[in-house]
């Protein structure tokens, strides 16, 4: 599996044919149905390990500094996904939901579910450690994931990691005074 990841992230999915997916990670394409069912589910596993790939870096990353604050862990978040060497696994998750949306990948309700309840659970996880998660409006959390994955498509689309971690800072002010407004 990290073969096929290593690949993908190299790749990407578009032109994804298994025959020579198999061939660069030293099987076959019959072995790879065999173990996966389909094209859908080996990306789907594939996804899976992509996204245990990203909580363990920022697990690590939150150990090294842990502020409680959900600015700072988004903060942190920005700076690990827009860093060179990460770029390419939003790249993929983003290149991926968008042939999903137009039916060109046929994932189970499972597996599109989980695409964003990652995020969302982690996101749940920062608000809860910053003591926000008590008093969080219903939708804040998707509001925060939203507004972060589409700075993040935005910043990979344009490379303007300027004006997008400008963007980032005015929500996360945002964000802020809305939590000081419920606090007081």
């Amino acid at each position: 599996m990290e073969a096929i990841v290593d690949v993908l992230l190299e790749d990407g999915v578009a032109d994804l044919s298994l025959r020579p997916l198999a061939e660069r990670v030293g099987t076959s394409a019959r072995l790879l149905i065999y173990h996966f069912g389909s094209k859908e589910d080996l990306l789907a596993a594939a996804l899976a390990r992509v996204r245990a790939r990203i909580a363990m870096a920022l697990k690590a990353l939150a150990q090294t500094d842990p502020s409680p604050s959900l600015g700072a862990a988004l903060t942190r978040f920005w700076l690990w996904a827009t860093g060179e060497p990460n770029q390419k696994y939003f790249r993929l998750l983003f290149e991926i939901d968008g042939l999903a949306m137009h039916d060109q990948l046929r994932f189970s309700t499972q597996a599109r579910n989980e695409s964003t309840s990652v995020w969302l659970n982690l996101i749940r996880k920062a608000e809860a450690l910053s003591g926000q998660s008590a008093v969080a409006p219903p939708g804040r959390t998707t509001l925060i994931w939203a507004t972060v994955a589409g700075l993040l498509q935005d910043f990979l689309t344009t490379g303007d990691h300027e004006r997008t971690t400008k963007a980032l800072h005015y929500f996360l002010s945002l964000i802020a005074k809305d939590e000081q407004a419920r606090a007081d």
